[in-house]
């Protein structure tokens, strides 16, 4: 006795003559339909049934926009034949999947009924299909959760960009099968090449551009994070296929992870350097400040006060005053001040520089301060940084006589204000120290008597703006000297300050401001 099914089903039906013929076909449809594995191979099981049972030469499955199954000839109209032809739906439930077209003229009852046996198996290979897309979908859709988990995990462990890209690039590889990979930074610094051969260490331009098109490298995506650009990246298709909709979208996502951790790691790189800048500059602050004289020498009948206000966290401003020894004249005060191009850091490691050579030079008795100027020059272009240049004021002075010897190069005239009125501007003797080599300085001279007031600054007081852009200028400095004859050093100082504070109003210093005021008050 027969073990299966169908076997059984065609014994019971050969024992009814009757129905044998159409039954026969239908069990046969049954057992092959699980062996159809697209929804193409069953529709063509269901036309090649039905014509069978109805012995048709022609015929077919019409969908209502084209054949879906077709044997013989097509009718012009197919719901619609004519004669000698059968129409029957082919539905199931509310939808209908098309309409069985047969050439015959009697149906043989096994047809519809083949139809409805056929259609709730095709409704259900349908879902199976979208059952498995979904699957599919979805298992794609862990996959990649996972690969934006494990990249995020990764990159955040990286220290260097190198090992970030590198990371990021293996990943786009791995997941998509990418065979040819090409990122570069925003200079065009290669940083990852994989498939291409030999490749330059940067590519700019039609060599940029060659390349891209030589290795058929069809994908370019920029490295943006917000509005900062890290670079691009050029990716050939899958080895296999092209990259969909999704892809494309999954690509910029991993790429995007990938352009925020850079930027993220840009920033602690700067953070570190910051601190170490820090640290720089707190030393170069604490050498700068140790240069400056903690106590002004005062010699019986004179008052000084000086001060430097730096722009940035050290400057590029010098003043000086210190008692040199003169075994002919006597104790000497020298007064310097200086002010080094530019600002910050490199400025203030060549004044550093200045403020030795000058103690170097002009610590004791110094017979001619344009020859002293010259020798400084020489010394500076030796070791000057690029541009970088001086402009001085120094000066001896003579406390018993009020004797004033001086050089000034290219520096803004101090002022020396007489106790009468009269405004002397003690130009300058030679050009910018450690500007031209082998340039002459000349000594100038002058005399104190009492009451009179030196007050010597750099430009950042000097060329100080307003709300409206106009400058300080040396003149009101002068009249705040004049209108307080007898003021002291200190006092004098104060108000110099506060002439310019005022004169800001609501704006700032833009450069390095220093200020020396020298008073003569008498024995």
């Amino acid at each position: 006795m027969p073990t299966n099914p169908f076997d059984r089903l065609r014994q019971l039906a050969l024992k009814t003559p009757e129905g044998a013929q159409e039954l026969l076909p239908l069990i046969d449809f049954l057992e092959t339909f699980p062996e159809q594995g697209t929804e193409e191979d069953l529709v063509h099981l269901v036309g090649i049934t039905a014509m069978g049972i109805a012995k048709a030469g022609q015929g077919g499955l019409w969908d209502g926009g084209r054949w879906l199954f077709l044997r013989g000839s097509a009718p012009a109209f197919p719901t619609h034949p004519g004669e000698g032809w059968q129409v029957l739906p082919w539905r199931y439930g509310d939808e209908t999947y098309g309409h069985l077209v047969l050439k015959t003229g009697d149906l043989p009852g096994a047809v519809p009924l083949l139809l409805s046996i056929s259609a709730p198996l095709l409704a259900w290979r349908r879902a199976e299909a979208v059952r498995s897309t979904q699957n599919q979908a979805l298992a794609l859709q862990l996959s990649r959760l996972n690969t934006v988990f494990e990249l995020t995990r990764n990159l955040g462990e990286v220290e260097t960009r190198h090992d970030l890209v590198r990371l990021m690039a293996n990943t786009l590889m791995g997941e998509f099968r990418i065979m040819r990979l090409l990122v570069v930074d925003a200079q065009g610094v290669v940083l990852h090449a994989k498939g291409l051969g030999q490749v330059p260490e940067a590519l700019e331009g039609d060599r940029l551009h060659e390349l891209v098109e030589a290795k058929g490298l069809v994908h370019a995506v920029e490295l943006l994070d917000q509005n900062h650009s890290h670079g691009f990246a050029y990716a050939a298709d899958p080895a296999v296929g092209k990259l969909s909709d999704d892809d494309e979208v999954f690509l910029h996502t991993l790429l995007n992870l990938t352009s925020s951790q850079l930027s993220s790691l840009e920033l602690r790189e700067a953070r570190i350097q910051a601190g170490r800048m820090e640290k720089d500059l707190d030393l170069a602050r604490d050498i700068q400040r140790s240069l400056l004289p903690k106590e002004l020498p005062e010699p019986d009948g004179w008052q000084c006060a000086a001060a430097n206000l730096p722009y940035q966290a050290v400057g590029g401003d010098l003043y000086d005053l210190w008692m040199a020894r003169d075994e002919e004249l006597g104790d000497r005060l020298h007064i310097a001040v200086g002010d080094i191009s530019g600002k910050g850091l490199p400025a203030s490691m060549m004044m550093t520089q200045l403020s030795a050579f000058l103690r170097a030079m002009g610590d004791a008795r110094v017979e001619h301060w344009g020859r002293l100027a010259e020798r400084l020059n020489r010394r500076m272009n030796d070791v000057r940084d690029g541009n970088r240049y001086t402009t001085l004021f120094a000066a001896s002075l003579n406390p018993q006589t009020g004797d004033l010897r001086f050089v000034n190069g290219g520096h803004n005239p101090p002022l020396l204000v007489r106790a009468g009125g009269e405004v002397v501007r003690l130009s300058p003797t030679g050009p910018m120290v450690g500007l031209l080599p082998g340039v002459k300085f000349a000594e100038g001279r002058a005399a104190m008597g009492l009451g009179d007031v030196l007050v010597a600054f750099t430009d950042g007081l000097v060329e100080a703006e307003n709300a409206a852009g106009e400058e300080l200028s040396d003149g009101p400095l002068a009249e705040v000297v004049l209108r307080r004859p007898h003021a002291g050093a200190d006092e004098l100082f104060e108000a110099l300050l506060v002439e310019a504070f005022q004169h800001l109003g609501e704006g700032r210093f833009r450069d390095d401001v220093t200020l020396v005021v020298v008073k003569r008050m008498g024995a």
